[in-house]
């Protein structure tokens, strides 16, 4: 008995080591958990426009919907504000501001002289929506606006939107302080070529920027690899070991309607989305008015089940049944007549010659006994 009981004790300690020691691993990064996976609560437009209305304001644009711009005084996507970190999905944007989370891993950057920068949203998450370019002693990155695919040249983009550091300082956190001034983009952007490392992560498509392996080989250093983890509510991205923690929930684009009943278009990453089209409302939500008439928008769903096109074909048929005229009354009785009539009344009797013969001798008979009553007299 007592050494049953002590087996039992030395397997419980034995189990307990095992986890001590696997938790202590992953701390510091020798054995890496599985590849971070976004949070499973699903969350609507709302939690965009909550989380970031403190920060900056929300603008109704023609093209896009509602849109947002910062508040901070003198930002510029992708320059201001953060870093670069390579991770296993590429070189992602390690952003210093507490709102960093939402607009430089989802949706597009774009750039109007009347408000400036301004954050159109977007439901996929990536490391970044950024163009990249390299070559000679420079790297380069651009924001990727609306309906630019990620797949295509880049000349479309202004010279001025592209920012250029020297390739030594890609990892560095601090790059901000090495930044070529604009002025030279001109002449970076003709000795530099397009970066088309295209990353498929989760079904989405993005750029991941210049490869590992090529960074390493032009700065003769190794590249350090961070694993995405994820953050359980919005704040600033942090680094820890090798960990970047970063709040990546999964967007419900089809709920695109916030609690202030503000509607934006849904825009996808790779193409501009312009027509006015109805947001599509959750069956379990009431259906919202959003027309001159308050016609409720119902989506997809207002089709009609078989049983009341059933009823439609049925229906078509009556009126078919109803709207034919009766006919003629002549017509009828015509046609009546027609049926009433015999098959031997309808045949031209015909005489045969022998009984045509005898009745014109009966009558030439006739006629010479009157002409000899007429000679007697």
């Amino acid at each position: 008995m007592i050494e049953l009981f002590e087996n039992l004790i030395d397997d419980f300690m034995k189990k307990i080591f095992r986890i001590l020691v696997l938790t202590i691993l992953i701390s510091t990064g020798i054995a890496k958990p599985d590849e971070a996976k976004s949070q499973t609560a699903s969350v609507s437009f709302s939690v965009f426009y909550n989380s970031l209305k403190p920060y900056g304001r929300w603008v109704q644009n023609p093209a896009y919907g509602q849109v947002w711009i910062s508040s901070t005084g003198g930002f510029v996507p992708y320059s201001t504000g953060g870093h670069w970190a390579y991770t296993n999905y590429g070189w992602t944007w390690v952003s210093d501001y507490d709102w960093g989370w939402a607009p430089f891993h989802y949706g597009r950057w774009a750039y109007d002289p009347a408000y400036g920068w301004f954050w159109v949203p977007g439901y996929d998450w990536a490391p970044a929506w950024v163009a990249w370019r390299g070559g000679g002693d420079y790297y380069g990155w651009a924001p990727l606006s609306p309906g630019l695919s990620i797949g295509v040249s880049y000349n479309s983009i202004p010279a001025d939107r592209w920012v250029f550091a020297p390739h030594q300082y890609i990892t560095s956190p601090y790059i901000t302080r090495y930044y070529i001034p604009r002025t030279q983009n001109v002449t970076i952007i003709k000795n530099t070529t397009v970066v088309n490392n295209v990353t498929v992560k989760n079904n989405v498509h993005y750029v991941a920027g210049p490869r590992k392996e090529d960074v390493e080989k032009v700065n003769h250093t190794r590249v350090q690899t961070y694993t995405v983890a994820n953050s359980s509510k919005p704040g600033k991205t942090v680094v820890n070991n090798n960990t970047i923690n970063v709040y990546r929930p999964v967007v419900n684009n089809k709920t695109i309607v916030n609690n202030n009943s503000t509607t934006v278009n849904k825009n996808s990453n790779s193409t501009v989305n312009n027509n006015k089209s109805k947001p599509v409302i959750e069956n379990k939500k009431p259906p919202v008015t959003n027309n001159k008439h308050n016609n409720p928008v119902i989506g997809n769903n207002n089709k009609p089940d078989n049983a009341v096109a059933h009823n439609n074909n049925l229906g078509n048929a009556n009126k078919e049944t109803v709207n034919k005229k009766p006919a003629d009354n002549k017509q009828v009785n015509n046609k009546q007549q027609q049926q009433q009539i015999k098959p031997e009344q309808k045949l031209n009797v015909k005489v045969k010659p022998q009984q045509q013969k005898q009745e014109n001798d009966v009558a030439h008979k006739k006629n010479q006994n009157d002409n000899n009553n007429k000679r007697r007299k």
